[in-house]
């Protein structure tokens, strides 16, 4: 079964990627490559979509850092 993993800055998808493996891979494979994206585009948060039900199987947002004053 084949997977969309996709990187979002705010509401924008920033880069997506057809992920033709199993879930466990594409979700590894999705925590793994945000701090890239992140440092690539400023993408903050990740999905995983299965392409044949488009089922969100995964989600992650990071959270922005909290400033202490």
């Amino acid at each position: 079964m084949a997977y969309r993993i996709s990187f979002q800055k705010g509401k924008r998808v920033s880069f997506t990627k057809l992920w033709p493996c199993d879930l466990e891979a594409a979700i590894a494979h999705a925590k793994a490559q945000l701090p890239v994206q992140r440092a690539q585009s400023g993408a903050t948060s990740v999905s995983v979509v299965c392409e044949r039900t488009g089922e969100v199987v995964y989600t992650f947002t990071e959270q922005p850092e909290a400033v202490e004053s």
